[in-house]
Protein backbone atom coordinates (compact mmCIF):
# COMPACT_ATOMS: atom_id res chain seq x y z
CA UNK A 1 0.00 0.00 0.00
CA UNK A 2 1.09 3.72 -0.67
CA UNK A 3 1.34 6.42 1.59
CA UNK A 4 2.10 10.44 1.66
CA UNK A 5 4.51 11.12 4.19
CA UNK A 6 6.17 14.54 4.38
CA UNK A 7 5.67 15.48 0.52
CA UNK A 8 6.49 12.02 -0.83
CA UNK A 9 4.65 8.76 -1.78
CA UNK A 10 6.38 5.92 -0.44
CA UNK A 11 5.32 2.30 0.74
CA UNK A 12 3.76 1.71 3.66
CA UNK A 13 6.06 -0.65 4.85
CA UNK A 14 9.17 1.86 4.92
CA UNK A 15 10.84 3.83 7.52
CA UNK A 16 9.66 6.67 6.61
CA UNK A 17 9.28 7.32 10.68
CA UNK A 18 12.07 8.51 12.66
CA UNK A 19 12.60 6.75 15.65
CA UNK A 20 12.55 10.07 17.80
CA UNK A 21 9.47 11.33 16.29
CA UNK A 22 7.64 13.00 18.93
CA UNK A 23 4.60 11.33 17.84
CA UNK A 24 6.07 7.69 18.27
CA UNK A 25 7.44 8.73 21.75
CA UNK A 26 5.02 11.03 23.50
CA UNK A 27 1.94 10.90 21.23
CA UNK A 28 2.22 14.34 20.46
CA UNK A 29 0.58 14.82 17.55
CA UNK A 30 -3.01 15.10 16.08
CA UNK A 31 -5.50 13.13 13.59
CA UNK A 32 -8.71 13.12 11.20
CA UNK A 33 -10.49 10.41 9.12
CA UNK A 34 -12.36 11.21 6.43
CA UNK A 35 -14.49 8.47 4.59
CA UNK A 36 -13.75 7.59 0.80
CA UNK A 37 -17.50 7.12 -0.93
CA UNK A 38 -17.56 6.05 -4.47
CA UNK A 39 -13.91 7.90 -4.63
CA UNK A 40 -15.08 10.81 -2.72
CA UNK A 41 -14.38 12.52 0.44
CA UNK A 42 -17.01 13.43 1.59
CA UNK A 43 -16.99 16.82 4.14
CA UNK A 44 -13.30 17.25 4.01
CA UNK A 45 -13.33 20.62 3.60
CA UNK A 46 -14.88 20.15 7.82
CA UNK A 47 -12.59 17.27 8.93
CA UNK A 48 -9.27 19.55 7.38
CA UNK A 49 -10.65 22.94 9.04
CA UNK A 50 -11.01 20.97 12.43
CA UNK A 51 -7.51 19.32 12.24
CA UNK A 52 -5.94 22.86 11.09
CA UNK A 53 -8.39 24.00 15.01
CA UNK A 54 -6.14 21.54 16.53
CA UNK A 55 -2.83 22.20 14.91
CA UNK A 56 -3.20 25.89 16.30
CA UNK A 57 -4.06 25.03 19.63
CA UNK A 58 -1.33 23.06 20.26
CA UNK A 59 1.41 24.98 18.29
CA UNK A 60 1.92 22.45 15.20
CA UNK A 61 2.95 23.56 11.64
CA UNK A 62 -0.26 22.12 8.95
CA UNK A 63 2.30 22.92 5.82
CA UNK A 64 -0.57 21.40 3.48
CA UNK A 65 -3.40 23.29 2.22
CA UNK A 66 -6.70 21.76 1.78
CA UNK A 67 -6.31 21.46 -1.95
CA UNK A 68 -3.35 20.03 -1.91
CA UNK A 69 -4.05 17.44 0.73
CA UNK A 70 -7.40 16.56 -1.36
CA UNK A 71 -5.08 15.81 -4.44
CA UNK A 72 -2.94 13.55 -2.72
CA UNK A 73 -5.79 11.95 -1.23
CA UNK A 74 -6.93 11.70 -4.71
CA UNK A 75 -3.62 9.94 -6.21
CA UNK A 76 -3.38 7.55 -3.12
CA UNK A 77 -6.96 6.43 -3.55
CA UNK A 78 -5.85 5.40 -6.95
CA UNK A 79 -2.45 4.36 -6.15
CA UNK A 80 -4.18 1.36 -3.79
CA UNK A 81 -7.11 0.81 -5.48
CA UNK A 82 -9.65 2.00 -3.13
CA UNK A 83 -12.93 3.76 -4.05
CA UNK A 84 -14.50 2.92 -1.05
CA UNK A 85 -12.88 3.29 2.32
CA UNK A 86 -11.02 5.73 4.76
CA UNK A 87 -8.63 8.96 4.40
CA UNK A 88 -6.78 8.86 7.89
CA UNK A 89 -4.57 12.19 7.95
CA UNK A 90 -1.68 12.64 10.89
CA UNK A 91 -0.35 15.61 12.08
CA UNK A 92 2.73 15.48 14.64
CA UNK A 93 5.08 17.88 16.45
CA UNK A 94 8.31 16.34 14.50
CA UNK A 95 11.64 14.87 15.35
CA UNK A 96 13.89 15.35 17.70
CA UNK A 97 17.20 15.18 18.19
CA UNK A 98 17.21 13.80 21.62
CA UNK A 99 14.20 12.45 23.95
CA UNK A 100 12.88 15.82 25.79
CA UNK A 101 9.56 16.42 27.06
CA UNK A 102 10.13 20.47 26.46
CA UNK A 103 9.56 21.61 23.27
CA UNK A 104 10.29 24.66 21.66
CA UNK A 105 9.71 26.14 17.83
CA UNK A 106 12.64 24.43 15.81
CA UNK A 107 10.54 21.37 14.51
CA UNK A 108 9.10 20.14 10.98
CA UNK A 109 6.13 18.66 11.11
CA UNK A 110 5.74 15.04 10.00
CA UNK A 111 2.57 14.59 8.15
CA UNK A 112 0.79 11.78 6.91
CA UNK A 113 -1.72 10.60 4.67
CA UNK A 114 -2.94 7.02 4.24
CA UNK A 115 -5.76 5.56 1.86
CA UNK A 116 -6.83 2.40 3.03
CA UNK A 117 -10.28 -0.11 2.22
CA UNK A 118 -12.80 0.39 4.65
CA UNK A 119 -12.78 -1.06 7.87
CA UNK A 120 -15.17 -4.38 7.82
CA UNK A 121 -18.20 -3.54 9.24
CA UNK A 122 -21.49 -6.12 8.88
CA UNK A 123 -24.04 -4.41 6.47
CA UNK A 124 -26.86 -6.23 8.90
CA UNK A 125 -25.83 -3.68 11.78
CA UNK A 126 -27.28 -0.63 9.62
CA UNK A 127 -30.74 -3.23 9.44
CA UNK A 128 -31.13 -4.92 12.49
CA UNK A 129 -28.79 -2.19 14.79
CA UNK A 130 -25.57 -2.96 17.00
CA UNK A 131 -24.89 -3.94 20.64
CA UNK A 132 -23.19 -1.82 22.66
CA UNK A 133 -21.40 -1.99 26.36
CA UNK A 134 -21.09 0.14 28.96
CA UNK A 135 -16.97 1.22 29.66
CA UNK A 136 -15.92 3.83 32.16
CA UNK A 137 -14.02 6.49 29.96
CA UNK A 138 -10.54 6.71 30.85
CA UNK A 139 -8.97 9.66 28.39
CA UNK A 140 -7.31 12.54 29.02
CA UNK A 141 -8.99 16.30 29.68
CA UNK A 142 -7.93 17.31 25.87
CA UNK A 143 -11.22 14.96 24.03
CA UNK A 144 -12.16 18.19 22.27
CA UNK A 145 -9.50 17.50 19.99
CA UNK A 146 -8.21 14.28 18.13
CA UNK A 147 -5.35 13.86 19.34
CA UNK A 148 -3.01 10.31 18.83
CA UNK A 149 -3.13 9.60 22.70
CA UNK A 150 -5.53 6.77 21.52
CA UNK A 151 -5.00 3.78 24.14
CA UNK A 152 -8.22 4.31 26.40
CA UNK A 153 -10.14 4.18 22.83
CA UNK A 154 -8.87 1.34 21.99
CA UNK A 155 -9.40 -0.52 25.26
CA UNK A 156 -12.74 0.54 24.80
CA UNK A 157 -13.26 -0.86 21.55
CA UNK A 158 -11.57 -3.89 22.28
CA UNK A 159 -13.47 -4.56 25.55
CA UNK A 160 -16.77 -4.32 23.24
CA UNK A 161 -15.54 -6.54 20.74
CA UNK A 162 -14.78 -9.21 23.73
CA UNK A 163 -18.35 -8.52 25.20
CA UNK A 164 -19.88 -9.30 21.38
CA UNK A 165 -20.97 -5.81 21.13
CA UNK A 166 -19.98 -3.36 18.34
CA UNK A 167 -18.96 -0.41 20.02
CA UNK A 168 -18.54 1.42 23.89
CA UNK A 169 -21.25 3.86 25.25
CA UNK A 170 -18.46 5.37 27.81
CA UNK A 171 -19.54 7.13 30.55
CA UNK A 172 -17.75 9.60 33.86
CA UNK A 173 -18.70 9.99 36.97
CA UNK A 174 -19.64 13.37 39.00
CA UNK A 175 -20.44 13.10 42.46
CA UNK A 176 -21.71 9.53 42.39
CA UNK A 177 -23.14 9.89 39.11
CA UNK A 178 -22.55 8.50 35.83
CA UNK A 179 -22.82 10.49 32.85
CA UNK A 180 -22.61 9.67 29.15
CA UNK A 181 -19.34 11.11 26.92
CA UNK A 182 -19.22 9.20 23.26
CA UNK A 183 -17.65 5.84 22.35
CA UNK A 184 -14.00 4.68 21.13
CA UNK A 185 -14.69 6.24 17.31
CA UNK A 186 -18.51 7.31 18.09
CA UNK A 187 -20.59 9.82 18.98
CA UNK A 188 -23.87 9.49 20.19
CA UNK A 189 -27.63 10.75 20.08
CA UNK A 190 -30.61 9.76 22.03
CA UNK A 191 -34.46 10.60 21.11
CA UNK A 192 -36.77 10.62 23.96
CA UNK A 193 -39.98 10.43 21.61
CA UNK A 194 -40.44 14.41 21.26
CA UNK A 195 -36.81 15.59 21.09
CA UNK A 196 -33.14 14.78 20.09
CA UNK A 197 -30.78 14.64 23.44
CA UNK A 198 -27.30 14.96 22.66
CA UNK A 199 -24.51 15.40 25.36
CA UNK A 200 -22.96 18.51 25.54
CA UNK A 201 -19.49 19.41 23.97
CA UNK A 202 -17.67 19.23 27.25
CA UNK A 203 -14.64 17.76 26.65
CA UNK A 204 -15.81 15.37 23.87
CA UNK A 205 -15.10 15.49 19.89
CA UNK A 206 -16.98 17.76 18.09
CA UNK A 207 -18.06 15.36 15.54
CA UNK A 208 -18.33 16.10 12.14
CA UNK A 209 -20.95 13.30 11.90
CA UNK A 210 -23.28 14.94 14.53
CA UNK A 211 -22.97 18.65 13.44
CA UNK A 212 -24.44 17.38 9.96
CA UNK A 213 -26.83 15.27 11.69
CA UNK A 214 -27.77 17.38 14.08
CA UNK A 215 -28.15 19.88 11.29
CA UNK A 216 -30.71 17.66 9.66
CA UNK A 217 -33.04 16.80 12.76
CA UNK A 218 -33.23 21.10 12.98
CA UNK A 219 -34.27 20.99 9.62
CA UNK A 220 -36.98 18.26 10.16
CA UNK A 221 -38.50 20.61 12.70
CA UNK A 222 -37.90 18.44 15.57
CA UNK A 223 -36.67 19.91 18.79
CA UNK A 224 -33.11 19.68 19.35
CA UNK A 225 -31.62 19.92 23.51
CA UNK A 226 -27.59 19.76 23.63
CA UNK A 227 -27.11 18.90 27.54
CA UNK A 228 -25.35 16.30 29.89
CA UNK A 229 -26.97 12.88 29.44
CA UNK A 230 -27.09 10.95 32.58
CA UNK A 231 -26.34 7.23 32.05
CA UNK A 232 -29.80 6.05 34.25
CA UNK A 233 -31.98 8.13 31.83
CA UNK A 234 -30.69 6.62 28.97
CA UNK A 235 -32.66 3.18 30.06
CA UNK A 236 -35.47 5.32 29.41
CA UNK A 237 -34.94 6.63 25.85
CA UNK A 238 -37.12 5.98 23.17
CA UNK A 239 -34.27 5.39 19.86
CA UNK A 240 -30.18 5.45 20.57
CA UNK A 241 -28.01 6.79 17.47
CA UNK A 242 -24.22 5.99 17.05
CA UNK A 243 -22.93 8.38 14.82
CA UNK A 244 -19.24 8.35 13.06
CA UNK A 245 -17.40 9.06 9.76
CA UNK A 246 -17.34 5.38 9.21
CA UNK A 247 -20.51 3.86 10.80
CA UNK A 248 -22.54 7.03 9.47
CA UNK A 249 -25.76 6.46 10.91
CA UNK A 250 -26.01 3.53 12.85
CA UNK A 251 -28.87 2.05 14.92
CA UNK A 252 -28.64 1.25 18.09
CA UNK A 253 -31.05 -2.07 19.34
CA UNK A 254 -29.63 -3.01 22.83
CA UNK A 255 -27.03 -1.28 25.54
CA UNK A 256 -25.60 -3.90 28.20
CA UNK A 257 -28.66 -5.77 29.31
CA UNK A 258 -31.51 -2.88 28.01
CA UNK A 259 -33.24 -3.49 24.44
CA UNK A 260 -34.41 -0.26 22.74
CA UNK A 261 -36.70 -0.37 19.01
CA UNK A 262 -34.86 0.64 15.46
CA UNK A 263 -37.54 3.27 15.00
CA UNK A 264 -38.76 5.83 12.65
CA UNK A 265 -36.58 8.73 13.73
CA UNK A 266 -33.39 6.85 13.56
CA UNK A 267 -34.65 5.37 9.77
CA UNK A 268 -35.30 9.00 9.20
CA UNK A 269 -31.55 9.92 10.07
CA UNK A 270 -30.11 7.52 8.06
CA UNK A 271 -32.09 8.26 4.93
CA UNK A 272 -31.20 11.74 5.26
CA UNK A 273 -27.51 11.70 5.93
CA UNK A 274 -27.04 9.15 3.01
CA UNK A 275 -28.93 11.74 0.90
CA UNK A 276 -26.42 14.22 2.20
CA UNK A 277 -23.38 12.40 1.34
CA UNK A 278 -24.54 12.21 -2.22
CA UNK A 279 -24.92 16.10 -2.50
CA UNK A 280 -22.72 17.63 -0.23
CA UNK A 281 -19.70 15.98 -1.15
CA UNK A 282 -15.84 16.99 -2.27
CA UNK A 283 -15.77 15.89 -5.91
CA UNK A 284 -13.29 13.92 -7.46
CA UNK A 285 -13.04 15.57 -11.19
Amino acid sequence: MKIFCNGKIADSDSEVIRALDRGMIFGDGIYDVVKVVDGIFPFLEDHVKRLERSAIFFGMKLRYDLEKIKNVARELSVLNGVKNGELFLELTRGYDEIRDHIFGEKYEPTFLEIVQPLRKIDPILWKKGAKLVTFPDMRHGLCEHKTINLLPNVLAKNHAHSKGAYEALMFRMEDGKKYVTEGGSSSYIFFDGKRVVAPKIENILPSITRSKVLSIVKDMGVEVTERRVWLDEVWHMKEVILLSTVSKVMPVVQIDDTSFELGEMTKRLMEAFEDLILTQRTKIS
